[in-house]
C-alpha cells in the first residue's frame, strides 16, 4: 500500500486511462485554501481543456481545502466535506456530506433539459461535448443565463437533501453516456487504489534518498500513470498523454521519452508492451512520403505543417539494448525508420547538398532557439547528427534481421552523414547553424542546440567531442543542468523557452551522449543537478526551469520532464 499525496494544483487529478482530470485553483500563495475545481476533458483542446469550473456554496463561493491521493479528491469547509473520484474514463462521481455545489460551464453554447427524474441533458458546442448529470441523492436545478444573442449559457446548481449530495456526470464525445448502475464509493475507490498500487509496484526499485526525493520519485510515477488515456481513434494503443490538463496531446518526439520511462519498469513483458505503445503511437499517422505529424489528439486535430525532430532511431536503439523484437516488429519498425529517415533527406534538404534542414523552430522542438533567428530553413547540427543514429539503427536492425545488404547500405550512409556534417558544419572549435542555400551562419552560435551533435557519444571524433565538452562546461552548465542559451548570451531570457530554461528532452540526450562518449563524471554531474533542481528546488516536473534559480515555468506535471526525472534516477541514482 503506498500513500501518494497530489497538490492537484500542480499535477491534474486522474487515473490510468480517463480522460478526465480534476485540478485546483489555489486562493493563497501557500497553498493551503483552494476556491474552484475545474474538470477538462483530455480529447479537447481549449485554454486548457478547462469545460467546468465548479464551486462550493450556491451563494459566494466558498474557500477549501482539498487533499488528494490517487482514488479520490476530497474538499472540506467548516460545513462538510465532499469526495470526487473517476468512476471510469468519462465518468466522474461527486459524494458531497453537508457541502452545496455549484458546476459552471466554461464556455457559451451550452444548452440542455431535464431529461427524466433528476437527470440532465446538455450539449455543449463547438465541442461536441454531451454532459448528463445523474442525481442520486440530493437536488440539481438547471441555472439559465441567456445572453442578448438568446446563445444560453446554462450552469447547474445542487443542494443537499438531509446532509447528503451524489451526482454522477458523464462527459462524453459525439454521443450522451449511459449513467453506470453499479455506483458505490467504497467499492470504487478501493478499486482505483489497488489498480493504483499494482502500477506503483512496477517502478524500479530505487535508493532511498530522503523522505522528500523518494516522496517525489512516487509522486512523478503517479504523474505518468494518471496521464494515460485509453487506446482510442487514432490512439491505437494506450497512450500517455503530456498532461491531461495543458498539452493534453501527444508530439512526434516526447512519446520517446515516455516510452524509455516505461521500459525501465520491473515487470519486463509490461516495460516491453508500453513501451513499443508508447514508441509506435506517431508512426499510425505516418504519410507515404514519410513525415510525421507536430501533435495529434483523438476528436480533436491532427497538425501538420510542423513535424519534430527524427529523434526515432536514438530511442528505438535503446529500446534494442533492453528487449528482445521479433521478426515482425523488426520489420515494422524499420520501415518506419527507413521513410521517416528519407523524408529528411529526399524532402527537407533544399539546397541538395546533403544536410537536411528545419524549415522553422518548431521543426526542431526548439520553437524559438536563437539558431533559428537569421532564417527559416536552417541546417542546424543536430538533424544530421539525429540521422546518423537513425541510420545506424536501420543497419542494426538490418542485420537482426540478416539483410547485410541493407545493413551496409544504411551503415555507409551514416558515416557519409557525419562525413558531410563535419566538413559542412564544425568551424574547427563548434558545429555551427547555417542559413539553407547561402549557408550564411553565425560563427560562435549562443545556443545549446549547437552542442546537440554530443547525442553521437563515440560515433564522434575524440578531438571534437573534447572541444565541445569544453564548451559545454564553460558556457551551458550551471547550477541546476544545461541551459539551453547561453547565461552570458545577449539573447538569454531565464523564461525565454529555449533561449535561456533548462528543458528534460535535451538534458537527456545530451546525458545519453556524454555516458556513451566517455564523460561519466560530467554526464552524472548533469542528471544529478537535474534531479535535485525538479525535486528539492521546483518541486514539479514542469514545463521548462529557470537555468539560475531552478524555478519551474509553467504546468508542473509534464510527462517527458517526469519521465526524464525518473530516467535519470535509475540510470544515475540507483543501488
Amino acid at each position: 500500500m503506498y500513500t501518494t499525496k497530489i497538490d492537484i494544483s500542480h499535477i491534474p487529478f486522474s487515473r490510468y486511462g480517463a480522460n478526465l482530470a480534476l485540478s485546483a485553483k489555489p486562493a493563497n500563495e501557500e497553498r493551503t485554501e483552494f476556491n474552484e475545481l475545474y474538470i477538462h476533458h483530455a480529447k479537447l483542446r481549449s485554454d486548457g481543456n478547462t469545460m467546468f469550473i465548479l464551486k462550493v456554496g450556491l451563494g459566494e463561493p466558498q474557500n477549501f481545502t482539498c487533499e488528494a491521493e490517487p482514488d479520490a479528491v476530497t474538499i472540506k469547509t467548516a460545513d462538510g466535506s465532499a469526495k470526487f473520484y473517476i468512476k471510469d474514463d468519462e465518468t466522474l462521481i461527486i459524494d458531497s456530506d453537508g457541502l452545496d455545489l455549484r458546476i459552471d460551464a466554461r464556455y457559451k453554447w451550452i444548452y440542455g433539459t431535464e431529461y427524466g427524474p433528476d437527470m440532465f441533458r446538455f450539449i455543449m458546442i463547438p465541442y461536441n461535448l454531451q454532459p448528463t448529470y445523474k442525481v442520486l441523492t440530493g437536488k440539481g436545478t438547471i441555472l439559465r443565463k441567456p445572453d442578448e444573442k438568446r446563445i444560453a449559457k446554462q450552469d447547474m446548481a445542487f443542494e443537499c437533501v438531509d446532509g447528503k449530495l451524489h451526482v454522477c456526470l458523464t462527459l462524453s464525445i459525439k454521443e450522451p453516456k449511459d449513467i453506470p448502475e453499479d455506483i458505490d464509493t467504497e467499492k470504487d475507490t478501493a478499486e482505483i487504489r489497488k489498480e493504483w498500487n499494482e502500477f506503483a509496484e512496477l517502478m524500479e526499485d530505487l535508493k532511498s534518498v530522503d523522505e522528500q526525493t523518494d516522496n517525489f520519485t512516487r509522486l512523478t510515477w503517479y504523474n505518468l500513470w494518471s496521464s494515460f488515456v485509453s487506446a482510442d481513434g487514432i490512439y491505437k494503443r494506450d497512450t500517455m498523454l503530456m498532461s491531461k490538463k495543458n498539452m493534453n496531446s501527444v508530439w512526434s518526439w516526447d512519446h520517446c521519452f515516455n516510452a524509455l520511462a516505461m521500459a525501465r519498469s520491473k515487470d519486463k513483458a509490461f516495460a516491453k508492451q508500453k513501451a513499443f505503445d508508447q514508441f509506435m503511437a506517431p508512426f499510425v499517422l505516418q504519410t507515404e512520403k514519410g513525415v510525421l505529424p507536430d501533435m495529434w489528439n483523438p476528436d480533436c486535430e491532427i497538425r501538420w505543417g510542423t513535424t519534430k525532430p527524427p529523434i526515432h532511431g536514438w530511442c528505438f536503439s535503446k529500446l534494442m539494448d533492453m528487449f528482445e523484437f521479433d521478426e515482425e516488429e523488426l520489420k515494422t519498425v524499420y520501415t518506419w525508420l527507413k521513410k521517416w529517415t528519407e523524408w529528411w533527406t529526399i524532402y527537407s534538404d533544399s539546397d541538395r547538398d546533403g544536410i537536411p534542414d528545419y524549415p522553422q523552430g518548431c521543426d526542431s522542438g526548439w520553437d524559438n532557439s536563437t539558431l533559428f533567428d537569421a532564417s527559416y530553413y536552417v541546417e542546424t547540427p543536430d538533424l544530421p547528427a539525429f540521422l546518423i543514429f537513425q541510420m545506424n539503427t536501420l543497419s542494426r536492425i538490418a542485420k537482426e534481421l540478416k539483410d547485410e545488404e541493407n545493413a551496409k547500405y544504411w551503415e555507409d550512409e551514416a558515416k557519409a552523414m557525419l562525413d558531410r556534417l563535419i566538413e559542412h558544419s564544425w568551424n574547427g572549435e563548434r558545429f555551427v547553424g547555417k542559413i539553407s542555400i547561402s549557408h550564411e551562419h553565425e560563427e560562435n552560435p549562443t545556443s545549446l542546440l549547437s552542442m546537440m551533435p554530443l547525442v553521437l557519444g563515440d560515433m564522434l571524433p575524440k578531438e571534437i567531442s573534447d572541444k565541445l565538452v569544453a564548451v559545454l562546461e564553460r558556457d551551458f552548465l550551471t547550477e541546476n543542468g544545461l541551459a539551453t542559451e547561453m547565461p552570458t548570451s545577449q539573447h538569454y531570457n531565464p523564461d525565454g523557452y529555449w533561449r535561456g530554461p533548462i528543458w528534460a528532452p535535451s538534458t537527456y540526450l545530451l546525458v545519453d551522449g556524454l555516458r556513451k562518449g566517455g564523460y561519466t563524471e560530467l554526464a552524472e554531474t548533469v542528471a544529478k543537478r537535474y534531479c535535485d533542481m525538479s525535486c528539492l528546488k521546483a518541486k514539479g516536473n514542469y514545463e521548462n526551469f529557470d537555468a539560475l534559480t531552478g524555478k519551474g515555468w509553467r504546468a508542473p506535471g509534464y510527462t517527458w520532464s517526469a519521465s526524464v526525472y525518473m530516467l535519470l534516477r535509475g540510470e544515475y541514482d540507483k543501488k
